[in-house]
This record gives C-alpha cells, sequence and structure tokens, in this order.
C-alpha cells in the first residue's frame, strides 16, 4: 500500500513542478503589465494624467491576475493531494502514532476516554480526513450513534454508500485537492463549538447543518414553542444600494466624460455623496453585531462551494449512491447563481479591492445586497446542500480509512436468529490505532449464548488494549466503517464503558464515588447492551470489592446484558459454577524467556501469575 502511494506522490511531484513554472512566468507578465500601465497614465502626455489610454493594460493585468490565482489554486490542490497521500503514509508507521497520548476534557463522554474516541490520540483524529468543519461534525455524531445501536438497516445502508465511495480514486483525488476549512484545529472534538460541547451522556446529537449550528436532543420537539427563533438576516437594504448604485453611476459617467468629450468635472460634486452612502454602509450594515447570521452561512458556504464546483462534472453511477447522483445532477442549475454571487462577492474580500471599489463604484454595498437578497431566497437550500455534503465528506473520510487498511474488512452483520443478543466474532483483529509494526491480532467468538468474558493475566499483558481494541471496531462497525481485521461479524448494541475512572475535586466526588456512578448507569441501561469494565470497584478494599462485583455481574448476566470484564481478582473466576457456559475465562501472560516479555495473543482459561512484583523491582523500588 505505501508503494501505491509513493508511486502517487512521485506523479503529483512531476506535475507540480510543471505548474510551478507556469506560475514564475506568470508573475513575470504580470508585474511587466502593471508597471506599463502605470507608466502610461503618467507618460501618455508629459506633465498630465491620463487613466484612459491605460485601460487595455490594466484590463490584461487583471486577466493575468485570474490566471495566476487558477494555476495558483492547481498548485495548492497538488499541495492538498500529498498532503493526504502523507498523512495516510504518516499512519502506516509509527510517526502519526509517537505522539504523546491526550484524552479529551471533562466535558466530553465517559466512554469517549475509555475507547479513546476523542482527543489528539484517538480513533476521530485517526479518521478524520474531513474537508468541511461540518464534515468532522458529522463523523462525530456518527461516532455519538454507534455508542447507541443504530438499526442494522442504517449501518448496512452508509457501508454500502462508503464502499462505492472507496472506489472512486479520481473523487477522491478532486476531493482532497481542497484545504480542510479553518475550524478544524481543535483535536478532541472538531468543528463543534465550545458551547455544544456540555453534553449528558444520555443525549444523541443532532446531525450540524451549518458549522455553528445548534446541536440538538433527539428527543426534543422541532415545534417547541419555547425554542428561541433564529437571529434575521440582516442584508443591505434596497434604497441604500439603490442610491449607491445611482452615485457611482453618476460618478462613473461623470468622470469618463471629462475624460474623453472634456466636460466639467461634476464627479468632484458626486464622489463625496457616494462616499457618504458608503460610510452609511460600513456603520450601520458591516458591523459584527448586525451581520452574524449572514456571516455565519456566508462562511459555511464559502467552505462548501470549492467542494460543490470540484464534483460539477462528477457522475455517481453506482446505484447505491443514488442520493449523490441527485444531488450532482443538479449542481449545474443551482449552483450557478450560487458561483456567480459568490465570485462578485469574493472581489471585494481584499482590504485593498473593498476600500477601492467603496469609494469608486460602490461595488461593496451592490455585492453585499445582492449576495443578501440570495441567502435570503435560498437559505433553507443552502442548509440542504451544507447538511448533503457535510455526510459526503465523513463518508470519504470512512473510505479512505478502508481504502488504506491492513488488515481491513467490512463487518458483516449476524443473522436474524443472533441479532437481538450482543455477538463479536473476529478473525486477526487488531488495534485501530497502532501500527502494523507493533499491532498483534487476536481471533474472538463472543457467541451469542455468552453473558461475560473475564479477562485475567499479567500486568502490561494486553487486557486493556484488548478491551479497546474489541470496542472501537465495534464504533467502526456501527458507523458504517470497516473494521481492522480479516474477519468480523456482530450484532449492534449499546455500548458502555466503566474504565479510566477518575476522581473530581471539583465535584467533591472520590474515585470510589466516581467508579458507583458509573457502575450505575450501566447497570439502569435497559438490556441488551454490550459493555467493557476494566478493573471494577479498584477504590476500595477487597472484601467489599469481591462482594459487590459478583453482586453486580450476577445482576448483569441475568439481565441480558454481556459484556468483558479484565480483573485481578481471582475470585470472580467462580462464577463460571453458577452460569455455565454464559461465562467464559480468558487470559493474557508473558512469553517465556529471560526479562518481561508479552506476545499479547488471547488464550483460553484463567492464569494465576502477575508480573506486579518484577515490574516494581525492575524501576528500582524496594521491594
Amino acid at each position: 500500500m505505501s508503494s501505491r502511494i509513493q508511486k502517487a506522490n512521485r506523479r503529483l511531484t512531476d506535475h507540480q513542478k510543471k505548474i510551478l513554472g507556469r506560475v514564475r512566468l506568470i508573475s513575470v507578465l504580470r508585474a511587466a503589465t502593471f508597471f506599463l500601465s502605470v507608466a502610461i497614465i503618467f507618460l501618455w502626455a508629459p506633465g498630465e494624467v491620463h487613466v484612459l489610454p491605460s485601460l487595455p493594460g490594466w484590463i490584461v493585468f487583471l486577466l493575468l491576475v485570474r490566471w495566476h490565482s487558477r494555476v495558483k489554486r492547481k498548485n495548492q490542490a497538488c499541495t492538498n493531494r500529498l498532503s493526504y497521500y502523507n498523512s495516510w503514509r504518516q499512519r502506516m508507521d509509527d510517526s502519526w502514532f509517537s505522539r504523546e497520548e491526550v484524552v479529551p476534557a471533562e466535558d466530553g463522554r465517559a466512554i469517549e476516554r475509555d475507547l479513546l474516541l476523542t482527543g489528539s490520540y484517538s480513533l476521530l483524529a485517526y479518521l478524520d480526513q474531513s474537508r468541511l468543519v461540518a464534515g468532522g461534525s458529522t463523523l462525530l455524531r456518527w461516532m455519538h450513534e454507534a455508542l447507541d445501536a443504530p438499526s442494522a438497516e442504517d449501518i448496512l445502508s452508509r457501508q454500502k454508500r462508503v464502499a462505492a465511495l472507496s472506489r472512486l480514486t479520481v473523487l477522491q483525488g478532486r476531493w482532497y485537492g481542497h484545504e480542510k476549512a479553518s475550524g478544524l484545529s481543535t483535536p478532541s472534538r472538531p468543528g463543534i463549538p465550545p458551547s455544544e460541547l456540555n453534553e449528558s451522556s444520555g443525549k444523541q446529537s443532532g446531525g450540524p447543518e451549518m458549522p455553528s449550528a445548534r446541536r440538538a436532543d433527539s428527543s426534543d420537539d422541532a415545534t417547541n414553542s419555547t425554542s428561541e427563533e433564529p437571529a434575521a438576516l440582516k442584508t443591505v437594504p434596497a434604497w441604500l444600494a439603490g442610491l449607491a448604485g445611482l452615485l457611482a453611476a453618476f460618478s462613473l459617467g461623470a468622470f469618463f466624460s471629462h475624460e474623453i468629450l472634456g466636460t466639467r468635472a461634476y464627479h468632484f460634486l458626486s464622489f463625496p455623496a457616494q462616499w457618504i452612502t458608503f460610510g452609511v454602509y460600513l456603520l450601520f450594515y458591516r458591523s459584527k453585531e448586525a451581520r452574524a447570521r449572514f456571516n455565519e452561512i456566508l462562511d459555511a458556504l464559502d467552505q462548501t462551494l470549492p467542494l460543490l464546483k470540484s464534483l460539477y462534472s462528477f457522475r455517481f453511477h453506482s446505484s447505491v449512491l443514488a442520493r449523490e447522483r441527485e444531488l450532482t445532477r443538479n449542481l449545474r442549475s443551482e449552483l450557478r447563481e450560487a458561483i456567480f454571487q459568490d465570485s462578485l462577492y469574493s472581489v471585494f474580500r481584499n482590504p485593498l479591492a473593498f476600500a477601492m471599489g467603496g469609494l469608486i463604484f460602490s461595488g461593496p454595498v451592490l455585492a453585499d445586497w445582492s449576495m443578501g437578497g440570495f441567502l435570503k431566497r435560498n437559505e433553507e437550500r443552502i442548509r440542504n446542500w451544507l447538511k448533503d455534503f457535510a455526510a459526503l465528506d465523513a463518508m470519504l473520510s470512512l473510505a479512505g480509512h478502508q481504502r488504506f487498511l491492513e488488515p481491513g474488512c467490512w463487518p458483516v452483520i449476524a443473522s436474524n436468529e443472533e441479532v437481538s443478543r450482543p455477538c463479536v466474532k473476529a478473525r486477526e483483529l487488531h488495534h485501530p490505532l497502532l501500527p502494523a509494526s507493533k499491532s498483534v491480532g487476536n481471533d474472538m467468538d463472543f457467541l451469542p449464548e455468552h453473558r461475560l468474558w473475564i479477562i485475567t493475566g499479567s500486568n502490561m499483558g494486553g487486557k486493556s488494549t484488548f478491551l479497546r481494541t474489541v470496542g472501537m471496531n465495534l464504533v467502526l462497525a456501527q458507523m458504517g466503517g470497516a473494521v481492522r481485521a480479516s474477519s468480523f461479524t456482530f450484532s449492534p448494541a449499546p455500548l458502555i464503558t466503566s474504565m479510566q475512572i477518575q476522581d473530581n475535586l471539583a465535584r467533591s466526588e472520590s474515585l470510589f464515588y466516581a467508579e458507583v456512578r458509573s457502575l450505575k448507569r450501566l447497570v439502569d441501561h435497559q438490556a441488551p447492551v454490550f459493555y467493557f469494565l476494566d478493573e471494577m470497584l479498584k477504590g476500595t478494599n477487597q472484601k467489599d470489592r469481591s462482594f459487590a462485583c459478583r453482586k453486580i455481574l450476577s445482576h448483569l448476566i441475568e439481565s441480558g446484558s454481556a459484556g468483558m470484564l479484565t480483573t485481578h481478582d481471582m475470585e470472580l473466576t467462580s462464577l463460571t459454577e453458577g452460569y455455565g457456559s454464559m461465562v467464559q475465562l480468558f487470559h493474557f501472560r508473558e512469553s517465556p524467556g529471560e526479562g518481561l516479555q508479552f506476545d499479547f495473543k488471547l488464550r483460553p482459561g484463567s492464569v494465576e501469575g502477575t508480573t506486579a512484583i518484577t515490574i516494581l523491582r525492575n524501576e528500582g523500588l524496594p521491594v
């Protein structure tokens, strides 16, 4: 796989060298045209200033500027695609995985920390190649939905679409020729404003139609009368745009009449009035408060339009991509005005062009009025564009993950007889965040009749890592993505964890009480559920821990839930006596030989051995 990436990099690098040659040539021509046009203004008639004779030069200059921008965009597209391929090449070796592990903030769900779903070193950071802020937010929302067990139909539908997209390498090349949106710098929860991070663990996230749209709980009533109405879209009024346009037309007409026909310089009277109109626009209709909603929609549209243009002539032929095919089929008619409006408005984004355009012919006022009218007429349609393309952006991230995954396979949902009970059957199951050189594959058969796997073994043997391996691959499977295994069969189920429990000084919450609250959420959750427990109730004494763990695990078994437990408490293995084959024992152990060596292979049965004393002595502690 890395050889394919290297070949693609070489082709792109050679193409980029040719583009850079054109950039240098156009830059020289542009500079020469600029200085020639300026010279004509002052040298056409010595001692006088004449703008009109230099107009052909300025037209050529503007055409060269446009050509230069287009070629530079091609060069940037090559750079972006090289960055995309290099990011996946880094994920295949140790460079990406050598970063420091950073857990998400406390405002995230506990399961995100337990299964490394969000953060700098996380499943989301590994998957996320989105170009849009809303694309990263959609990927995070799908991850949250995966924790709550979406229906098998939804999983299969998204899986088929992602599989079809993973084969469209031309589309991926176009898509990843664009830069990431500027809002994707937050490592733990990309594209989500801070005000939206404080969610309770029982809530599901709604889909962000806009990068900063409010994420609603799935139980919210859309027609709730207490919900706040969105802020009004304030734009330049027609009377101000009309006045600015009339003054600009008169000023320019008077100017050229004076230059060509030698009439009186009436523009010296109309230009001040035009500047007053421009000042009114800046004071009342260009302030940050007045344009909050306008800028919100416009910023999202600015992110999406370049990607929309890249699909302008693309055709989706796969039947499973019917929604995308219908979307691109309508682009030619629906996008024509959007592209025109954005091109017109973009002329005045440059500060110099904004100032000169406003002072000479009221360009920013007219462009703002035109764009505002377009946004008012098409706001709902724009939101639908953003929603559809955010989903496409997120699916392409999953498609890229499948394309470069080793080993990788599409998960299979268990048959109807098994789907009502949690089960996982996998071969060569690997941790999604470990490089191939360090990852060890394990086989597992968590059958529908199983209720609990008790995993014992040596310290540092891989028990907690195995829980995360299973949990993260289940999240991938329930998102509709590929998993890191040679084969993988599962039944969808809600996922709950109680692993990296921490005390909370701000809430006066001890470690033991935090564990109790975590287990209470699990016990109260309606079965069936698939849970992951790592060293239950480690914040209390051995006697109370053993008694409480047996009671809680017995309740979970009898309620129909299923899950995995890692423990050093060998007394818990006696649960097999009361529940027979419903409770299975597995272990990890150190490899034979000198020193501490581990093969990280899951083996049946329990093990009494421990490496704790050896590890303490190796670190120089007096034991």
